[in-house]
């Protein structure tokens, strides 16, 4: 396998519209990278550009040490896996997959013997005599991953593979690849909008969004410590609750106001706070870190006074939608917890899982 190596890279269409700009990064040999963002973020069309199918405007892409920007994607010795299977509907799912190395004019012995090992290893050797019509999505899917398998690829590229298949199958093909992975010990670069794909199935996430990186660490420090606004709404289901507001001094110290709660800033906090008195600023907390008080002093903890809006039972826990003057964030707790529509519930803060963002450039502070 090898590294792939993303350097200044730029892609700008029709001279007008960059699609991608300034982005380097560094996927390492038998990494499982994931780009994720939202819709026109600029992350497939990274992909194409690592695979050749989009022309790069500036920047280069190296592949095991070689910069491969004129390279044509067949000797790139790269594979990829579309979105929308991309299967041959009147071949075999044999044919589908030796298609490639038929060209390649590999002896048939070594086919044989490639597309049936890959069979083996998805669990569709059983189905090599079917044609796509005859196979469920997730057994398509399948096939398109045991195409890019037999050609034993340096890298291996997924061009949002799972978007196409219902809530049971994508859970059941994430594990699916994640275990491919392990046992190929192949470099992949995986595309997806789905941070819970992200967040299950990457060694490291690429967040993106606008065609810049926001953030690339892996992604308990990325839920943890979100680099930005952007990242912090983004990952986590639900995502982070984000309080509007700014720092003022009291007699007990710092504190928190958005015009309606009134939160303390811990002593410690103060170092990294102390030229942002009376500036705008962002309070972020994960909605499990409101109204939890397991492994936390609750006595120790400020309070956020809210009414309840929607409640859902989730079964293992609840999310409850809430209100306090013109916010609306969302608290997880556990299910045993029982509240109403209406009602009014005051809701400790772990302040140990909490976050300030600059309010003019967004980033994180503390």
């Amino acid at each position: 396998m090898a590294e792939v190596v993303m350097k200044d890279l730029k892609k700008v269409y029709n001279h007008t519209v960059t699609a991608v700009d300034d982005f380097n990064l560094n996927v390492e040999n038998r990494e499982f990278m994931v780009l994720v963002g939202p819709s026109g973020c600029g992350k497939s069309t990274t992909l194409r550009m690592v695979a050749g199918l989009e022309e790069i405007t500036d920047g280069t892409v190296s592949i095991d040490n070689r910069i491969v920007n004129e390279v044509p994607p067949k000797h790139r010795n790269i594979a990829m896996v579309f979105q929308n299977y991309a299967l041959y509907p009147h071949m075999s799912v044999f044919d589908n997959m030796a298609f490639g190395l038929k060209l390649r004019k590999f002896p048939k012995s070594e086919i044989k013997s490639r597309v049936d090992n890959a069979g083996e290893i998805l669990g569709i050797k059983n189905l090599l005599e079917r044609k796509p019509k005859e196979l469920s999505g997730g057994q398509r899917q399948r096939v398109a991953v045991g195409r890019a398998i037999v050609r034993n690829p340096k890298v291996f590229l997924f061009d949002e593979p799972l978007s196409n298949l219902d809530a049971k199958m994508r859970v059941q093909m994430r594990t699916e690849i994640s275990k491919l992975h392990n046992r190929l010990e192949a470099t992949m670069l995986y595309v997806t909008h789905d941070q819970v794909e992200a967040m299950t199935m990457g060694d490291r996430i690429c967040v993106m969004n606008d065609g810049f990186i926001q953030q690339v660490d892996t992604p308990v420090t990325i839920y943890d410590n979100p680099a930005n606004l952007f990242v912090a709404g983004f990952i986590g289901t639900p995502p982070m609750n984000l309080f509007y507001g700014r720092l003022s001094a009291g007699e007990n110290g710092l504190k928190f106001t958005d015009g309606t709660s009134v939160i303390p800033i811990p002593d410690e906090w103060k170092q990294h706070l102390g030229d942002k008195q009376d500036k705008s600023v962002v309070f972020g907390i994960r909605p499990e870190d409101i109204g939890n008080t397991k492994d936390v002093d609750k006595n120790s903890m400020p309070c956020i006074k809210a009414t309840v809006e929607v409640v859902e039972p989730m079964g293992s826990e609840t999310y409850i939608y809430l209100t306090t003057g013109k916010t609306k964030f969302i608290a997880r707790i556990e299910s045993k917890v029982k509240v109403d529509v209406d009602q009014e519930l005051e809701l400790p803060i772990n302040m140990q899982k909490a976050h300030i963002f600059d309010g003019e450039t967004e980033n994180l502070i503390i």
